[in-house]
């Protein structure tokens, strides 16, 4: 079953055959390739954007802990500047020093700033003291400034011979820091 077609039915065929290519290469050159080089585009940015909002929420998930982090900080800086402060503050360590001396009966005898000392951090603070009282009386005395929220520490520390009330004077260097920052 041959098809018998003239030189010019040919031809006609052939060139719709070309036309058709001509128009679908056309078609693939201006419509669907940049159509496809768009979407690509736009999905990749979709994907760029959800790997920012992924990021923001793992950060954002993360900020709480680190603000519960910050304010823990803050306040172990604080508690300790109250061990370690800034400043001498003699009229807080008289404070402190009378208050326990009343709590214990002890009564301060003599209190004078003496020589300081510099550290890499903090400057060491010296008070030479004598105190009067009993003997247990100036031991809770020394052990309650040992727990004070303050560090004061002391050296030298001479215990005479009670006199007949059963009371001492006893001399001491009681000391002290301050940080240098």
């Amino acid at each position: 079953m041959a098809m018998n077609l003239t030189k010019q039915q040919q031809q006609s065929i052939g060139g719709g055959i070309f036309l058709i290519l001509v128009g679908a290469g056309l078609y693939v050159q201006f419509f669907w390739l940049p159509i496809s080089q768009k979407k690509e585009d736009l999905s990749n940015q979709i994907q760029g954007i959800e790997d920012k909002i992924l990021k923001a929420q793992a950060q954002a998930s993360r900020l709480k802990r680190l603000q519960d982090e910050l304010a823990a900080l803050n306040q172990q800086a604080v508690d300790a500047e109250k061990r370690l402060p800034k400043t001498k503050s003699v009229p807080d360590i008289l404070n402190s020093l009378t208050a326990i001396g009343i709590k214990y009966d002890v009564v301060i005898q003599s209190f004078a700033p003496g020589p300081q000392k510099s550290q890499q951090y903090f400057i060491e603070l010296n008070y030479p003291m004598t105190v009067r009282g009993g003997y247990h009386s100036i031991g809770r005395f020394l052990a309650a400034l040992a727990g004070e929220e303050r560090i004061f520490n002391v050296k030298d520390i001479s215990f005479p011979q009670p006199g007949p009330d059963g009371e001492m004077l006893v001399t001491f260097t009681l000391i002290t820091y301050q940080y240098k920052g």
